[in-house]
Order: structure tokens, then C-alpha cells, then sequence
């Protein structure tokens, strides 16, 4: 139990649907290297006074149903704002008091999290008892029940978040190079469209606060597990608009698509960033007002 009285009241079975593997995996702008014809539209989320947090502030006036954000380190004398379970930066008790912050910020009973491989599993969930649950070894959570936050840790991979709102269904995703390479975004949709009807059509999809195309330089081994063409030495990449283009090829119009203008590493945003040397972590979190 945590200084703040929330503790984590389950561990959510690996037994739990998590949809089947896939067979294959604010102007508009088109950004450099983000492939032939993709147009998107880029946002600077805005800070919210309830918690340390970025917002889409575009989506809270489409959808004033929507949870949606993304933490940021904070400021003050109480330490920054960790959430980062998993990462051992930050005490126990004041982490599960910050998870606590971010429940009663959100107004929701339910908060869902898990422990984070860089794959591409995406879990379902319905609605249930109220408290932090956590479920093992996965990447992703979507869900149509109000009253659940789902959340996703990261300090320079990318948060996907993904909107239904004909059927108010929604997703939240960690896509490192690995996770995006292996389909988590695809997993994502497909595990919306088999368990709620989402056809890609419908979907509004945002690709949040990451490192950015300029600051991320990996090996030829990460482009050419990405598909995308390789170099002999060591080059940036910008993940953001490689899930972009995959969205486009999964079905997803152009003009539902918005990408973040943050940069976990060169912004000044506040953001944890695992390359600057960062062990914290922040949260991107999305859900149904209850």
C-alpha cells in the first residue's frame, strides 16, 4: 500500500483475449521522409492545470467524452512526476502516490497499465472493479467500457492513441522501433475492429510526444526491420512518420491523423527522455468519461 492509500489490486491474467497476431504486418504538412502523398496534421498539445500533462486540444473540443494526455516530469518540491512503475527511478510509494494523482485527475475508477516489452500485444478490457491493474507483458490496451484509463509508459518511443468515435472505442499504444516493426499499430486496429466493429475508415489516430526524426539515429538494422530503405552507417529515423505511413496503408484517411510537434529529447516540453539519460517515465493515457 502506497503512501497515498492506491495499491495495485490485480494482476491481470496473460489468459486474456488480446486479439489474434496479424498475418503482415495544426496545418496540414508534409514532413521530409514521411513517403510519397502522406499529408498530416501537426499539433502542439497544450498543459492541462489537473495534472503535469500535455493535451490534444484539437480532440478535448471534438470529443468532450475523451480522456486523452500525456504526463510530463512535473515541477515543485515533491519530485518529478514518475510513473514509470517498472523503471526503479523513483520510490515505490511515491510513484503509486503519482498513479493515484493521475486517477483522481481523470475522475475514472479504473486504471490500467502493464509491463511493457516492445511487442506487439494489445489487450482488451472490460469494465471492473475500480483500483490500478496491471496486466503482464503487453503493449498496448483498447477498450469501449467508460470509466477505465488506459496508459502507456514512455520516455522516447512513441504513444499512439486511437479514437472510434462513432462507438466510443478507443486505444492507446507503445510503439518503439521493435513494437512498430513487429505491427502493434495494425494489432491495434485489428484487435478494435474484431472486438467493437471499428472499421479504419472511422478511426482518428494521434501519434504523441516522442524523439523525434532529427534526434533519433539507429542502425541499419532498425530500417531495414521497418522496411524502409537501409543505410551503411548509423542515420536518424522518424518513427512517428514511419506508424504514419502505416496508418495511411492500414486504412486510415489522412485527415484523421495528427502527429505531436514534441520532442522528448531536443524539446522544451518537460518530457522524461531515456536518451538524455532519463530513468523516469511518463504515462500517455486515453478513456471514456464515465
Amino acid at each position: 500500500m502506497s503512501k497515498s492509500g492506491l495499491s495495485i489490486v490485480s494482476a491481470i491474467s496473460s489468459a486474456e483475449p488480446a486479439g489474434r497476431p496479424l498475418v503482415s504486418a495544426a496545418t496540414n504538412t508534409t514532413v521530409n521522409g514521411w513517403g510519397a502523398g502522406v499529408r498530416v496534421t501537426q499539433v502542439l498539445e497544450n498543459r492541462t492545470d489537473a495534472l503535469p500533462a500535455l493535451v490534444h486540444t484539437g480532440w478535448a473540443d471534438a470529443f468532450p467524452w475523451l480522456i486523452q494526455g500525456c504526463t510530463t516530469r512535473g515541477s515543485g518540491r515533491e519530485g518529478p512526476f514518475d510513473l514509470g512503475l517498472f523503471s526503479d527511478a523513483s520510490p515505490a510509494w511515491r510513484v503509486l502516490e503519482n498513479w493515484e494523482r493521475l486517477r483522481a485527475a481523470t475522475g475514472q475508477a479504473r486504471v490500467v497499465h502493464a509491463q511493457q516489452v516492445h511487442g506487439s500485444r494489445v489487450r482488451f478490457h472490460e469494465s471492473g472493479p475500480p483500483g490500478l491493474h496491471i496486466s503482464e507483458r503487453c503493449d498496448g490496451h483498447a477498450t469501449a467500457a467508460a470509466g477505465i484509463v488506459l496508459c502507456v509508459a514512455a520516455a522516447d518511443c512513441v504513444p499512439v492513441y486511437i479514437v472510434d468515435a462513432e462507438r466510443r472505442a478507443v486505444a492507446v499504444l507503445h510503439a518503439g522501433w521493435r513494437g512498430a516493426a513487429g505491427g502493434v499499430l495494425e494489432q491495434g486496429l485489428r484487435l478494435l475492429a474484431e472486438r467493437v466493429g471499428t472499421t479504419a475508415d472511422r478511426v482518428h489516430l494521434h501519434l504523441g510526444p516522442a524523439i523525434c526524426g532529427r534526434c533519433y539515429e539507429v542502425g541499419p538494422e532498425v530500417f531495414e526491420a521497418l522496411g524502409q530503405r537501409v543505410p551503411v552507417a548509423p542515420e536518424p529515423i522518424d518513427l512517428r512518420a514511419v506508424l504514419a505511413r502505416r496508418a495511411v496503408d492500414s486504412g486510415v484517411p489522412q485527415a484523421q491523423i495528427t502527429v505531436s510537434e514534441h520532442c522528448t529529447l531536443c524539446g522544451a516540453s518537460g518530457l522524461f527522455s531515456h536518451r538524455g539519460g532519463d530513468h523516469e517515465r511518463q504515462v500517455a493515457y486515453i478513456g471514456v468519461r464515465a
